[in-house]
């Protein structure tokens, strides 16, 4: 551990929260997190206080000052009186939030009594001279330790998200949780589903956005919380899968998740483009990474509904994706996910087989075409969930020379897209009504399939004049006569 030290980070939000809060500076104290932050050295972006006073008003003080947002937000566990937040950003562009709640216990003993883990019941005096940080539980040493241990396990029952926290915490800090705490969590993992939805999925969001995403679910495992928070992955355990496989679809799974996480870090490695004036790819957002990683868990969750055995024991999952794309919106629900996540994991999870399927058909530049319209607005993070899930299959009946296939024609894929981002989609050469001037019909129904077939004869540079474009459409309606 840094020791006292690194305290000294602290210094300037004391200096800067003791001249905003006035006199409610004497009754508020620095708690959890950013105590531990700080002698870990890390980034202090979580502010939590602590607070005798009224915390609207102190986070209201905090706003007009740094000129951030003050809002509520609710009770904690058990009807206490309200935590407020504080939204802010530095000079230097740095998010900053801070969470203001009432003093528990009117004294700060009785606070960092209540607190989830010791490492986080630490608390320092806004106000005042020196440095002196109240530790009642051994939070020092967990730090020093590297150790995650509860305060009591009254804590774990009081707020059963702080199982969900503890996984969190440890893989984010690359702690170990300490046995009492792991027994304490493993006997209570059926309430971590009492929580509100939206809770779960912050916290989920968290452990999943921080490296080694697969290494933090096999933590939710050891706590005895993954099948209780996803028990569609937990169906997939032990389930055999075909000779082109050499993992069962739950430990694939994780496989596709650790693919994944790698490709998006990677990308240049995994997906790079050719050296073209001006072709470059947008860097991921969280959002995007979060989407990715969250469809390449719930890829196969349709495989246990869909099983069938031949009697030759050839095994197949006729479907899944389909049922699949049925069971995010289960999630969806579950975890109150925004129309956008809920939209964006369902078109992935329903898609995710269809680059492999072009691979045994026509590869061409107009079916590449098609099959990006097919992925609609998640071209890149549907060539990144096909590319994981490839590289997750190595079964007996494998072939290295297939996933090359596979790999050569995803990065065409993604070639053929950032192209287009680059180049834009062709104007259309004929407007609707000299479409349908040239087809020698009414507008109407088939005139929708006229422009979409028309505008994929331009984007595969069949037809590049407004003549060749009409005599497409005359042939194009011949055909079909």
């Amino acid at each position: 551990m840094a020791g006292r030290d690194q305290l000294a980070a602290l210094e300037p939000q004391r200096t800067h929260l003791t001249e905003l809060l006035g006199d409610d500076a004497a009754s508020t104290w620095l708690v959890g997190g950013v105590v531990r932050d700080a002698l870990l050295g890390r980034p202090l972006l979580d502010v939590d206080l602590a607070t005798g006073a009224d915390p609207e008003r102190v986070a209201r003080r905090i706003a007009k000052v740094a000129g951030g947002t003050a809002f509520p937000l609710g009770e904690r566990p058990g009807g206490e009186r309200g935590l407020w937040r504080v939204a802010t950003t530095t000079a230097s562009g740095d998010d900053v939030q801070y969470d203001v709640c009432a003093l528990r216990g009117g004294a700060i003993e009785t606070d960092v009594a209540e607190r989830d883990f010791a490492a986080n019941a630490l608390a320092l005096p806004i106000a005042g001279d020196g440095v002196q940080v109240v530790d009642l539980h051994g939070g020092l040493e967990d730090i020093e330790h590297k150790r995650l241990r509860m305060v009591s396990s009254a804590a774990l029952d009081d707020d059963p998200l702080r199982m969900l926290r503890a996984a969190r915490i440890a893989h984010l800090l690359d702690w170990r949780i300490d046995d009492a705490t792991v027994a304490a969590i493993r006997e209570r993992s059926a309430r971590a589903i009492e929580p509100a939805g939206e809770r779960t999925f912050h916290e989920l969001g968290l452990l999943l956005l921080h490296p080694e995403a697969r290494r933090g679910w096999r933590l939710l495992e050891t706590l005895g919380l993954d099948a209780v928070l996803l028990p569609e992955l937990d169906a997939c355990r032990d389930m055999r899968q075909s000779r082109f496989h050499h993992l069962d679809v739950h430990d694939h799974t994780l496989a596709v998740l650790d693919n994944c996480e790698d490709i998006v870090e990677a990308t240049d490695f995994w997906l790079p483009l050719p050296a073209e004036p001006g072709l470059v790819r947008t860097p991921w957002s969280e959002d995007q990474r979060l989407v990715i990683l969250l469809a390449a868990l719930a890829h196969d969750l349709g495989k246990p509904a869909t099983r069938t055995e031949r009697e030759d024991g050839r095994v197949g999952f006729v479907g899944h994706d389909d049922v699949g794309r049925t069971i995010v919106d289960t999630l969806a629900e579950r975890w109150k996910w925004s129309t956008h996540m809920r939209r964006s994991v369902g078109q992935l999870v329903g898609t995710h087989l269809a680059l492999g399927f072009l691979l045994h058909t026509d590869r061409s530049l107009r079916e590449r075409w098609r099959l990006r319209r097919h992925f609609g607005d998640v071209v890149p993070e549907a060539v990144v969930l096909s590319v994981g899930d490839r590289l997750a299959t190595s079964g007996l009946d494998d072939r290295r020379r297939w996933v090359r296939a596979h790999m050569d024609l995803a990065r065409e894929v993604w070639t053929d897209h950032w192209r287009e981002v680059r180049d834009g989609i062709p104007e259309p050469l004929l407007d609707g009504t000299e479409i349908a001037a040239a087809a020698g019909i009414e507008p109407g129904p088939q005139l929708g399939e006229l422009v979409t077939a028309l505008a994929e004869a331009q984007a595969v540079r069949e037809v590049a004049t407004r003549d060749a474009a009409s005599e497409f459409i005359r042939a194009f309606v011949a055909d079909r006569a």
